[in-house]
């Protein structure tokens, strides 16, 4: 047995750190031990303030530890702290309901589970329980679907992957990109190329039946990708006309981020499953799919988790979307994102790093590029507004796996106040200043 001689808190933090299996992409020394949550603000272990525009993840749609949900979560821990698959909870058919109400039109029949991985593999395997004897699912390149073996094969391939042998086999369609359509093309011919294309996938490009298109109506880790409005409707006519079941990965875009409740509803888009996780929770571990009523149940055995339906993680939910709903935190997304936008483009004019901005609602991102002509990715310049963002307090996202990396993410929680935003943005003007005026 290993006993730990007596050290301070310091020594023991550092130990720990170093023997976390996950690492993240992050180096260590850049690492933040948050010790306290409050809305849009986040403290560390050094009791330092940040204003956090990463939401957690993107997870905190309703800022980080609503009284509400913190409450609704201890009154289930003082009633019942699990129950098995089999059994119901009333928050879990509250739940059930609520969301079945704020659901696009005809998703009418609703699935829980813990994180938004097995809450894909859920509407996958629904996608296949309806369509017996296809083989085969389709996903757009630079999709990203999560972290499990299945959903990480469904996402743009992972760097040096060992995982292969057991993993199922995706097909990746192109997918049209409005800041670099391909050349020759204006966006929307773009669009229809790829329309073009993904029929020809369809038909061509597997060896036997489809059974679903999944695919995120924003390509979010995959780079903020926002689509033409043809690009949508057209999915949803080919899969008409091809049998296909339509999947939309909301663990992102769902819960008022883009300023609809859904980002099926901004759009206009038909699922026919909806994926949500992420915002949903208030902060704890809660995901699930949202179907179309026609499509047939689950059998039994199909899909079941000893944990799936957590009823402290189902609690905070029902509270967490009482709160979107009650907050107006969908129309709130749209009156802060108009108001960064605005501050974005009017930035753009004067620093050359921006090559792109982006929302819709508090989806917001930027591109950096080296050269406006060119459109060369800055990924050094973004890491370094990253880091030069904590100096300041303010902790924007940022994404280095696989080699992405140019884009500054400013999602925080729906709820941030104005003063927020705008003190986090006048950051951002502040630390682009320094990068392009190359001071230290």
């Amino acid at each position: 047995m290993d006993v730990r001689a007596a050290s301070s808190p310091d020594e023991t933090l550092a130990r720990g750190r170093r023997a976390l299996l996950h690492q993240s992409p992050q180096v260590s020394d850049e690492m933040l031990t948050l010790v306290q949550a409050r809305g849009s603000l986040v403290w560390d272990v050094n009791g330092r303030e940040y204003l956090d525009c990463t939401a957690q993840a993107w997870s905190n749609n309703l800022g980080a530890n609503d009284p509400r949900v913190v409450e609704a979560a201890v009154e289930q821990l003082r009633r019942i702290t699990h129950a098995r698959p089999t059994f119901h909870t009333p928050a879990l058919l509250e739940l059930a309901d609520l969301l079945v109400g704020i659901a696009p039109d005809g998703l009418e029949q609703v699935g829980f589970t813990l994180h938004g991985s097995m809450a894909v593999e859920m509407a996958l395997k629904l996608a296949l329980r309806n369509r017996p004897g296809a083989q085969h699912v389709l996903t757009l390149q630079d999709g990203y679907h999560g972290r499990s073996l299945s959903t990480m094969a469904a996402s743009w391939p992972h760097p040096d992957n060992v995982f292969g042998p057991l993993q199922p086999r995706f097909t990746r369609a192109p997918h049209p990109d409005t800041y670099r359509p391909r050349p020759g093309l204006d966006p929307e011919q773009d669009a229809e190329l790829c329309l073009r294309l993904l029929r020809d996938t369809i038909r061509k490009g597997v060896d036997g039946k489809v059974a679903a298109l999944i695919y995120e109506p924003i390509q979010g880790n995959g780079g903020h990708i926002e689509f033409p409005a043809l690009w949508h409707a057209g999915l949803r006519r080919i899969c008409d006309e091809e049998g296909i079941l339509l999947i939309l990965d909301e663990v992102q875009t769902g819960l008022g981020r883009t300023g609809s409740m859904w980002a099926a509803q901004h759009y206009g888009i038909q699922p026919d499953i909806l994926v949500f996780g992420k915002g949903v929770g208030g902060g704890f571990p809660l995901a699930g799919i949202l179907a179309h009523h026609d499509l047939q149940r689950f059998e039994p055995g199909d899909d079941q988790l000893t944990f799936g339906q957590f009823p402290v993680a189902i609690a905070a939910g029902l509270a967490t979307v009482r709160a979107i709903i009650e907050d107006r935190l969908p129309e709130r997304a749209t009156e802060h994102g108009a108001y960064a936008t605005e501050r974005l483009l009017e930035m753009q004019q004067r620093h050359p790093l921006i090559g792109d901005v982006r929302c819709p609602g508090l989806m917001v991102s930027i591109e950096l590029v080296t050269d406006r002509a060119t459109k060369e990715p800055a990924t050094k310049e973004a890491h370094q507004v990253y880091l030069r963002g904590l100096d300041h307090g303010v902790i924007f996202g940022e994404s280095r796996y696989a080699g992405l990396g140019n884009l500054i993410k400013i999602k925080p929680p729906l709820d941030v106040t104005h003063e927020q935003l705008s003190r986090a943005l006048d950051v951002l003007d502040t630390v682009l200043t320094e990068i392009e005026n190359g001071r230290d």
